[in-house]
């Protein structure tokens, strides 16, 4: 039976599309790769300040991002900064400091860009009340528990609307897909946060957090995970699951992936360690090809 017009409209627009469309390539050494992301990308060792880059975006040379393109021997432009938010893939930065990333993110994207990663929603979704609230219950007794003030301001941070009419996980979207227009040939890579306090655990670093505190921290992390998880799956990116230890915070010096205090491995308050990065980075090029 010979095929129909329409049938062979049909292959030969399915034959184009796919001959049209473009697709990620594997990686080749010298590729560039670009880091879009908050202080979960940018920090490591904050004693190791990448040269010539902005102090207040706290960008160190062991972050996952110098490691990642290290290990998989990418040409690195890496836009990490801390402090910021989704709102930065599309403007500049001027917080904690006037013109911390006078460009917007998005701009270190080009046609020749082969990787992306993307580290963004935990401001966004409300870190910053959550630790105004929440970080002096770690060493101050008898408090009551944080969660009450902070957890409706971080649950409003993550599901409703901004001024634009989009949540987080719509802005996150939007990051991806216009990253593919922007980049057509890269692999595009969401990453999750790592945990911190955690119900199971109690150590020096978790302090005098409550059982309830800390199971709001454990679950906010949880909620900012699956709505940047959400959003990959939507664009058809890949979310990468922290190597999450579950003693958290709680795990001994030099053997966790984040601490509270930032000693005695030197990275920045609250975030992940050197080895944290570097676990992060491990687990990143293993879903890479």
């Amino acid at each position: 039976m010979k095929p129909t017009k329409i049938s062979a409209a049909l292959a030969t627009a399915t034959i184009t599309t796919t001959l049209l469309t473009p697709t990620a390539q594997a990686l080749q050494p010298g590729d560039k790769y670009v880091a879009l992301g908050d202080s979960y990308a940018s920090t490591g060792t904050i004693t190791q300040p990448v040269p010539g880059s902005t102090p207040a975006c706290v960008k160190d040379q062991d972050n996952y991002p110098h490691q990642l393109a290290k290990q998989l021997n990418l040409q690195l432009d890496d836009a990490s900064c801390a402090w910021a938010f989704t709102y930065q893939y599309d403007n500049p930065q001027h917080h904690a400091l006037p013109l911390t990333a006078p460009t917007p993110q998005k701009q270190h994207l080009t046609p020749d860009t082969k990787l992306v990663t993307i580290t963004l929603g935990g401001n966004d979704a409300g870190l910053a009340a959550l630790f105004t609230a929440c970080a002096p219950h770690i060493q101050i007794p008898g408090l009551p528990d944080c969660s009450p003030t902070a957890k409706p301001i971080t649950d409003a941070s993550i599901h409703n609307p901004d001024t634009t009419g989009r949540n987080l996980k719509q802005r996150l979207i939007d990051i991806a897909n216009d990253t593919k227009k922007r980049a057509p040939q890269a692999q595009i890579l969401f990453t999750g946060y790592y945990t911190a306090a955690t119900p199971e655990h109690r150590c020096p670093e978790s302090g005098y957090l409550s059982l309830n505190d800390r199971k709001y921290i454990n679950s906010f992390l949880t909620e900012v995970n699956n709505t940047i998880q959400q959003a990959a799956q939507e664009t058809h990116t890949t979310y990468i699951t922290p190597p999450n230890d579950p003693e958290g915070w709680c795990k001994p010096p030099q053997q966790r992936n984040t601490n509270y205090y930032g000693m005695p491995e030197h990275n920045l308050i609250a975030h992940p360690t050197p080895l944290g990065q570097k676990h992060m980075a491990q687990k990143i090029a293993q879903n890479t090809h």
